[in-house]
Order: structure tokens, then sequence, then C-alpha cells
């Protein structure tokens, strides 16, 4: 089983939340070209909200993290927080990471550095882009429409879950 699979899984059993699309190629190439991705249903968790054994239970943070998670709260946007804790981890940890924490980004006065730290299949760059170019939204809908063009269904619903209307 992929090791991201298994951390997935793993974070969803221990949290009581289940995983939609989950394959044994995840992240793989299929024998038709296309690359399959595990998206979750999970409710994100916010570090602002979550208590100090919340985040001591998410895989990937250390003593450390959570300590200066702890001692820096609130954070005003993701960027802050990937300042404090993200940028000494490598992208594929940094993914995984914030598959499960993150501060949801307003849609309409988000920044190009916290759109990119939303995982999508998207390179961060390209994900930004796409973001901003669509701005203002009036709904949930118009970004859901417009993403749809670049990113699966399934992939709309899970971006969905790190924004909102602001």
């Amino acid at each position: 089983m992929a090791p991201m699979k298994q951390l997935m899984i793993g974070i969803a059993m221990f949290s009581g939340f289940a995983l939609t699309s989950c394959s044994e190629n995840e992240g793989e190439s299929t024998s038709a070209g296309e690359t399959v991705h595990m998206f979750s249903s999970a409710p994100l968790i916010n570090p602002n909200d979550a208590t100090e054994a919340q985040l001591t239970a998410i895989t990937g943070l250390s003593e450390t993290d959570v300590a200066a998670i702890v001692s820096g709260r609130p954070f005003a946007s993701m960027s802050a927080l990937h300042a404090v804790i993200g940028e000494s981890k490598n992208s594929a940890a940094v993914k995984a990471l914030y598959s499960i924490m993150f501060i949801k980004v307003g849609l309409n006065t988000g920044s190009e550095d916290d759109y990119k730290l939303i995982p999508s299949s998207l390179t961060p760059r390209h994900l930004a882009h796409e973001f901003d170019e669509y701005r203002p939204y009036a709904s949930l809908d118009d970004f859901a429409r417009e993403m749809s063009k670049y990113v699966s269904d399934a992939e709309v619903e899970n971006l969905k879950r790190y924004v909102t209307l602001d």
C-alpha cells in the first residue's frame, strides 16, 4: 500500500472520518495515463481552534511544530502558519499535512501565497492563477464551475474544503 494512502487511512480511522476515491494506485498513472488522487471528505482541522491533543495526534507535526502553533496562535492566514511550520518540510509532507489541517482561504480576498498552499493535482502556481483569474466569486457554485474546467468533480469538492466565500 502506498505510504500516503496508509497515512491518510490511519488519520481517517483515528479521527473517525471516511475517505473517498481510495485506490491502490493513488498518485500513480493508470493504464489510461490518468493520475488517480485520493480526497478526504473529512472536515479540515483549523490549527487556530484545535486543542493541543488534536494537534499532537496529527501525523507530520512534531512536538516543536505543535508548540509553535499553540504559542503563535491565532494565525491570520495559512501562509503565516506555513512560515512557522511548513518551510522546513518537503512538498509531499506539506501536502499530506495540509490535507488534514488548514486555515481556510477567502475566495475573493485570499493571497496568492495562501492559494499555493492548497493541496491539488494542479501545480501551486497554476492553482493560484485559476483562483485569482475568476474573482470575484458570487457563490461556491461559480467557483465549482470555473475549477471544473481544470480538475475532476471530486477534486472540485475537495477544493471547496479549503475556501470560504467572503
